[in-house]
């Protein structure tokens, strides 16, 4: 920083007659250093009590192609000529900042475009967000999973499988099952477990 001031008092008296070629209502009251933007500043008044304020970067200070190429040349040369007309450009302005890049060929001072604060969210504006909660109303509960009306809890349907074998006189069994029989084919001729009569001889 302290280099920006020296390039700028080095200087000042080229400075000086840009100033009063680009500027001839204002004069030269004195100079400082922008510490928070690394610039040399020359304050300029006009004798009706304006303002105005003249920066210059570091870079425009020393580089060999900018202020210091324009000593002991004449006033018409096309580098000085082009600092004086972006100067008168923008004399309405109260601060006029002079940089590396402004005096460079077919440059265009455009205002630098800032990105939008507001970021686009996936699956609308409404995504992602809890819902609103309205003063004065609580909150609305979740309504249980609805069971089909086909479909009854395990328990029960046990519980009406054995009421319906104990009123059919078969418990633990399925109605309209039939119960088989379990009698014995009796013999030809005969109770079960009499003695064969003798044969003839």
């Amino acid at each position: 920083m302290e280099q920006t001031l020296e390039g700028g008092e080095k200087h000042l008296e080229l400075l000086k007659e840009i100033c009063r070629e680009a500027l001839p209502e204002f004069e030269y009251s004195e100079h400082v250093l922008d510490h928070e933007r690394d610039l040399f500043v020359m304050a300029l008044e006009a004798p009706d009590g304006r303002r105005k304020r003249v920066g210059w970067t570091r870079m425009t200070l020393f580089d060999a192609e900018r202020i210091p190429s324009l000593i002991g040349q004449a006033e018409g040369s096309a580098l000085r000529g082009k600092i004086v007309r972006f100067l008168q450009e923008r004399s309405s302005r109260p601060e006029i900042v002079v940089t590396f890049r402004h005096i460079e060929e077919g440059w265009t001072d455009t205002p630098e475009q800032r990105p939008s604060r507001r970021r686009r969210r996936r699956g609308g504006r409404g995504a992602g967000r809890p819902p609103e909660k309205r003063p004065g109303v609580p909150p609305t509960p979740p309504r249980p999973p609805e069971r089909s009306p086909r479909t009854a809890p395990a328990g029960l349907a046990a519980a009406s499988a054995k009421a319906s074998g104990a009123a059919s006189g078969s418990p633990g069994r399925p109605p309209g099952s039939r119960r088989r029989s379990r009698r014995r084919r009796r013999g030809r001729g005969g109770s079960p477990g009499a003695p064969p009569p003798p044969r003839p001889s």
